[in-house]
C-alpha cells in the first residue's frame, strides 16, 4: 500500500474493522484479518492503536457518527422545530434500515466488552456517548430556537437514548421496520411535547 498519513491509516483500519466485524463477528475479528482487509501490514495496526479495545471504541464511535452527523445537520438547518426533529429522526432511521448489520455490530460490541475482563468500562463509555449525542441534538435545538425543555436536558437525553436504543434493537430482532418506525413516531411526539412543539 502507498504511504498513508497516520490519521488516514487509522480511519482506513476502522473502516476495515467494521467490514470484518459485520462479516465475521467481533470475537473473530483478529488484528490480522483487519489489516488484511485494509491491505496493510500487521505493524500498521500496532502503530495506529494501543490495543484492540481502542479500536472497538473507535468502531462504535464511527457508527454513531454516521447517524449523528447527518441528524445534527438537519436539526440545525431550515424549517420548523417539528420538521427538523422529524427529519433528523427519519435520517437516523434510514441509516438503521439501510445498514442494519452496522447497528447489530454496536450491540455485539456492547456484549463482547461487557463479558471481557478489563473491557467492561468500554460499554459504559459507549452508552455515555449515546446520551451525549442526544444531548448535543437537544442543545442544538434549544439554542437555535430559544426553546426551554420541560425537563432537564440531561434527563431527556438519557430518556431518548434509551427509547431509540430499544426501538432499534426491537427492529433488529423483530424485523418490522414499519412497526418500529411507528413506535419511534410516538417517541418523537413525546419529545415535541417536551419541547413545547
Amino acid at each position: 500500500m502507498a504511504r498513508v498519513a497516520a490519521e488516514d491509516r487509522r480511519r482506513l483500519l476502522v473502516e476495515a474493522a467494521i467490514r470484518v466485524m459485520v462479516r465475521d463477528g467481533v470475537s473473530r475479528a483478529t488484528t490480522r484479518a483487519i489489516v488484511g482487509e485494509a491491505d496493510m501490514a500487521l505493524a500498521a495496526f500496532h502503530y495506529c492503536f494501543r490495543s484492540k479495545a481502542e479500536l472497538l471504541e473507535l468502531v462504535a464511535e464511527e457508527i454513531l457518527a454516521r447517524t449523528l452527523s447527518p441528524a445534527l445537520e438537519i436539526v440545525t438547518g431550515e424549517g420548523s422545530v417539528e420538521e427538523r426533529v422529524r427529519s433528523g429522526v427519519a435520517s437516523y432511521w434510514s441509516h438503521v434500515v439501510e445498514h442494519p448489520d452496522e447497528h447489530r455490530l454496536t450491540y455485539e460490541i456492547t456484549q463482547y466488552v461487557s463479558r471481557t475482563d478489563g473491557l467492561e468500562e468500554l460499554a459504559a463509555r459507549q452508552y455515555r456517548g449515546y446520551v451525549e449525542a442526544h444531548l448535543r441534538l437537544l442543545e442544538a435545538l434549544t439554542e437555535q430556537d430559544g426553546i426551554e425543555l420541560a425537563r432537564p436536558a440531561e434527563d431527556v437525553a438519557r430518556y431518548l437514548a434509551a427509547v431509540v436504543d430499544g426501538i432499534t434493537l426491537l427492529y433488529l430482532n423483530e424485523g418490522d421496520a414499519d412497526a418500529a418506525a411507528a413506535a419511534l413516531g410516538v417517541a418523537v411526539d413525546h419529545l415535541l411535547g417536551l419541547l413545547g412543539g
